[in-house]
């Protein structure tokens, strides 16, 4: 209980980002603030499901999954490795599509290791539409970095490979 309440205190005051007249924002002019990732190519190197549908148009409220995925830059360079597990949590009632939680370890070869994870509409994810979820560097030159991390898949039928960015700075 008493760290819940540490947790709902601080959270705020590290994680909301700095309005755009503050002193912080100034400080991102130097680039080593912030790692800026985009048009970067995901392929599936392990997937492990409960589902035996590996396109993710039969979805049930059971489904658990975990993935390995080798990252490309815009130039074909590897440039990491994620680790990452999904999880069906529940159904919308509006819409009937599923609400699953995303989390996963990505490891860049510069030395940066980030967490990221978040809710995702399944069905919307699956049609091709960007998830995105928050972003915090755990490990190397820039911890204590946040942002975003945003991937869709680029084949609809196999996801196999997908597109993704990376935008993380630190204030």
């Amino acid at each position: 209980m008493v760290l819940q309440v540490l947790y709902d205190r601080l959270l705020p005051l590290v994680a909301t980002p700095p309005k755009t007249d503050a002193t912080e924002v100034g400080a991102l002019r130097d680039t080593s603030r912030s790692l800026i990732l985009r048009d970067l190519t995901e392929k599936v190197v392990a997937y492990r499901s409960n589902n035996p549908d590996p396109t993710g148009t039969s979805p049930t409220e059971n489904d658990f999954a975990t993935v390995s995925l080798e990252i490309f830059g815009p130039d074909g360079e590897p440039l990491g490795r994620t680790e990452g597990a999904g999880r069906m949590l529940y159904r919308q009632p509006g819409d009937g599509h599923f609400v699953a939680y995303f989390g996963e370890e990505i490891t860049l070869r510069d030395g940066n290791v980030i967490r990221a994870g978040g809710l995702v509409d399944d069905a919307r994810l699956t049609a091709g539409e960007h998830a995105t979820f928050p972003a915090v560097v755990v490990g190397g030159p820039l911890r204590g970095a946040i942002g975003f991390r945003q991937f869709r898949p680029l084949v609809k039928e196999s996801h196999s490979t997908y597109e993704s960015s990376i935008v993380v700075y630190k204030k």
